[in-house]
């Protein structure tokens, strides 16, 4: 087990005992710990003279690179929140989402600024720096853009302020709800750590790559890392052959994504030669069987599906290197975490009866920045998902209880129609929402993605349903699109297709 310890704690033993150890590599530019602790306390030390305290809140309009790494780690270190910005959302949500969290300082990338009302952000923050920016440049007059390289700067002072539990606003991504702002404590990023080193066997000798969102769970880029002794590759762009070439050269052993960039790397790079990598981790969405075949089939390693949230810090659920299937389940509960799945009226579902996931541990968050929705029943969170375990112990998940339909009195699951959808040749994605019906309650509305060079009609679809699924659980409306929304790791945003539903969603 790893020593308890925080954030913080974790970056300073790094910097007592591998200073010229390999922390970060981004493009050509690599970082020791040295490095990275030097340009922490810099920029922590420039915070503090602009004014952040202990307490403070730090957003962050990062992509995946080294700046939001050390951003991350210097809010950290005075005792400020980092509060990382979903720049996906569109410029009237992230102006909402500042003027709610009130940042004293932001800190935005350059390629990131059409995502951000400057005007609303000069009225709410009273420091923003901004990376990749010529010195002095400003783009409005009321937002002064301070260049990156004059806020951070290498410097051995330490600065540090004890004494808060809390690490971070851990937000969710928003694509089913609301943003919300979990409580993400230290000993919050440390139990789900321990808990990924114990179950997937991780070392100082790794080199992670995730390619989660830079706003989602952002620990999950460095946490691991950090708290073994090991590196990271940073890489920006979700592109397969970038990807496969990174991987090699880098050395790679552990990557963290999602089911369709592993579709992707088989499907653009399955010739590549990946001999380093031993972990391939598939989180947020449902991994299909087939993607797990294709990928074990031409690099010999299995994409290990995981369960995990924002409320749980991360991976709860997980298959692992000696215990895994690739038959869609995310495995077993792993270590610190308790997990059921439990009937409506709170008891113990038995072994394949579907119910809902609920977790315990010290990794499970206390709840959410002002708002009183979270609720812990007996130290117990309940997740929303719905899902069944097996006699071995293996979850498999069934989909969202709020996604869950009621058409005319019968249960559908959205995701089991999915499922069958995309049996069908010619789709290559497809999602499932639920649109009012008057007579029917809930009906399924499906949006789906063609593959290229296949064609088909929502008749042939409707005639392929009617083979292939019960009647009840056929989309009543249907559309083809060209893509579906998603967010920045390539998870389906289902709130954008529930408010697109009405206009863009015809019957079959």
């Amino acid at each position: 087990m790893l020593k308890a310890m925080s954030i913080d704690d974790a970056l300073e033993l790094n910097w007592a005992n591998n200073p010229q150890r390999q922390f970060i590599a981004h493009r050509a530019d690599t970082f020791t710990y040295g490095d990275i602790y030097r340009l922490v306390n810099g920029l922590a030390e420039f915070l503090m003279a602009a004014g952040v305290k202990k307490g403070s809140k730090v957003c962050m309009a990062l992509p995946r690179v080294p700046e939001l790494i050390i951003a991350f780690l210097a809010s950290v270190r005075i005792g400020a929140l980092a509060v990382p910005i979903n720049f996906t959302l569109g410029k009237a949500d992230t102006a909402s989402f500042i003027q709610g969290v009130k940042p004293a300082a932001t800190i935005i990338h350059e390629k990131l600024l059409h995502s951000v009302d400057l005007e609303i952000l000069g009225a709410v923050c009273k420091t923003t720096i901004i990376i990749n920016a010529k010195a002095g440049k400003e783009l409005n007059r009321q937002v002064p853009l301070i260049p990156w390289g004059s806020a951070c700067y290498p410097s051995n002072n330490v600065t540090r302020v004890c004494g808060q539990p809390l690490a971070y606003l851990n937000y969710t991504t928003g694509t089913t709800s609301t943003p919300k702002g979990a409580l993400a404590t230290h000993e919050n990023v440390y139990y789900n750590t321990a808990s990924a080193v114990e179950a997937m066997g991780f070392s100082a000798d790794d080199v992670h790559m995730c390619m989660f969102s830079s706003f989602a769970h952002p620990h999950e880029l460095f946490a691991r890392a950090l708290y073994t002794g090991a590196s990271i590759a940073l890489l920006e762009e979700i592109n397969p052959k970038t990807m496969a070439a990174a991987i090699r050269s880098l050395k790679v052993t552990a990557v963290m994504g999602l089911a369709p960039l592993y579709d992707m790397l088989f499907s653009h790079a399955g010739t590549a030669k990946l001999d380093t990598l031993r972990i391939a981790e598939s989180g947020g969405m449902y991994t299909r069987p087939d993607i797990s075949a294709k990928f074990y089939n031409a690099f010999g390693v299995p994409i290990l599906s995981v369960w995990g949230s924002t409320e749980t810090t991360g991976v709860a659920i997980a298959n692992t290197p000696m215990s895994f299937r690739m038959d869609g389940s995310m495995g077993r509960s792993c270590p610190y975490y308790e997990v059921k799945v439990i009937n409506e009226d709170g008891s113990e579902a038995k072994p394949g009866q579907t119910g809902e996931l609920v977790f315990k541990g010290p990794a499970v968050i206390s709840g959410y920045i002002e708002n009183d929705e979270f609720l812990l029943n007996d130290g117990w969170y309940h997740s929303g998902d719905l899902g069944y375990k097996d006699a071995d112990g293996f979850f498999y998940f069934t989909d969202r209880k709020s996604g869950l339909l009621k058409v005319a009195g019968l249960k559908v699951y959205p995701m089991q129609v999915e499922l069958a959808l995309l049996k069908h040749p010619a789709i290559k994605e497809a999602a499932v929402i639920g649109v009012e019906d008057k007579l029917r309650g809930d009906i399924p509305a499906a949006f789906v993605v063609l593959k290229e060079n296949e064609t088909a009609t929502g008749d042939e679809i409707l005639r392929y349903c009617n083979k292939h699924m019960a009647h009840y659980m056929i989309p009543r409306k249907m559309t083809i699109v060209e893509e579906l929304p998603k967010i920045g790791s390539g998870k389906i945003d289902k709130k954008k297709l529930k408010q697109s539903a009405a206009s863009k969603v015809e019957p079959i």
